[in-house]
């Protein structure tokens, strides 16, 4: 895939996370100009491997590694200052250069606060003793996002502006429950190292693209859990939709040319909430073993099941998608038939839902129905070549998508891939 010049591309998840984002935005940022994260925080694990070597970040841009290319954090993101300086030790560490004519973080991002892990924690406790917990990874994400909803929460310009901060703390007394001593020392250090990487990176993003450079938005997460059409209440608390991820960078969104949707070859979900095709028993385990199904952010098992076109298709259509990308397909080598669910029908009534499920009660009433299609031995193409069973497979999800498969992934590396189209 070539990124054209004088435009934007998004790269984001059409699932529930942990799709394979990182690897994806890792290749391309070969051929970007800037790279930017565009909302979520440090609750999304983005995972590269190059030459065996595993590297998570979970604020920092995935095209970190290539240092040609600029990378940003945009004013969608919510950021905790003491992880982003712990990302930044990290990949210093590995040599590769982080200046502030490199590393933009926009000064309208919103700071998590001590106040706001602690509110996470206490917020999913009270959940988890009626039986209503989400499954929070409570970094304080959705509280910081609150607070920006509620006006009353500091951004980074207020961060590296001492006497703004202290104003905020005053004006807004319980944002600094837990701001003790220990924390205003670590806080005023990392603002005083952040301090030269804050500046306006919407204008440049914007100066990027009227210069006829390339421009690469990496969304986090995965559109179902998007809080406004995804499977509410279990969802996060940012916008990942398309027409969300321009807003959160600060370029129009027509400027938004090509959006790849990432996706597992089966699918999976952390925590609470619906998940159609959902696979129990042996070959539930079987298929987080050799997925390595755990959390990058928190360790968690991932619950595991087969690829929902269903929620793919409806989710094609919100955001526009121009193209998919399938990830993992290797997981299912050697498995005789993979499945696909391919439509849902009432599990009491037994009839076809002929509309998409809208909220919890709803979605407990889905029962999948599974297509199986002929297994493949092995997904690694052979001289550009891809198993004539594993096409099959892909012409399914096409046929049902409406949305052609452009990439095709059968490994972690950067060379364990083909571009189809």
């Amino acid at each position: 895939m070539q990124l054209n010049l004088g435009e934007a591309t998004l790269i984001l998840g059409a699932q529930y996370g942990d799709e394979g984002k990182g690897k994806l935005v890792d290749y391309l940022a070969q051929q970007a100009n800037l790279v930017c994260r565009v909302q979520g925080g440090n609750n999304a694990g983005h995972t590269i491997w190059v030459k065996g070597e595993k590297l998570v970040t979970h604020l920092m841009p995935s095209g970190v590694l290539h240092e040609k290319c600029k990378i940003g954090l945009g004013a969608g993101v919510v950021i905790d200052p003491l992880v982003l300086i712990s990302e930044m030790q990290m990949i210093r560490a590995k040599g590769i250069s982080l200046e502030p004519n490199r590393f933009f973080i926009d000064p309208r991002a919103h700071v998590i606060m001590p106040f706001h892990k602690a509110q996470d924690h206490l917020r999913e406790k009270s959940r988890a003793a009626t039986g209503t917990a989400v499954g929070t990874t409570g970094r304080g994400i959705g509280p910081t996002y609150a607070s920006k909803a509620f006006r009353d929460g500091p951004r980074m310009i207020d961060l590296i502006n001492p006497h703004m901060l202290s104003s905020w703390l005053q004006q807004i007394p319980q944002m600094a429950e837990g701001y003790d001593d220990n924390q205003q020392t670590l806080y005023s250090d990392a603002a005083k190292i952040l301090a030269p990487f804050v500046t306006d990176l919407s204008s440049i993003a914007n100066d990027h693209l009227e210069n006829n450079q390339s421009v690469l938005l990496e969304g986090a997460q995965g559109g179902m859990l998007d809080v406004n059409f995804g499977t509410y209440p279990f969802v996060t608390s940012s916008n990942l939709v398309a027409g969300s991820c321009a807003g959160g960078l600060g370029i129009p969104p027509w400027k938004v040319k090509s959006i790849l949707g990432v996706v597992k070859s089966y699918a999976t979900r952390v925590g609470h909430g619906p998940f159609v095709g959902e696979l129990f028993g042996t070959l539930e385990h079987t298929l987080r073993e050799k997925g390595h199904e755990f959390g990058s952010t928190t360790g968690r098992p991932r619950r595991v099941g087969w690829i929902d076109l269903v929620s793919l298709k409806y989710f094609s259509r919100i955001n526009g998608l121009t193209g998919l990308a399938l990830m993992k397909s290797d997981v299912l080598d050697n498995f005789d038939s993979v499945g696909l669910v391919v439509d849902y029908r009432n599990k009491v009534t037994g009839t076809a839902m002929t509309s998409y499920p809208m909220c919890q009660e709803q979605w407990e009433q889905v029962e999948p129905v599974i297509e199986f299609s002929k297994g493949w031995k092995n997904a690694e193409a052979s001289e550009n070549v891809v198993q004539a069973t594993l096409m099959q497979f892909v012409k399914i999800i096409e046929t049902h998508t409406q949305v052609p498969v452009k990439y095709l992934s059968w490994g972690p590396e950067r060379s364990q891939g083909i571009w189809l189209t």
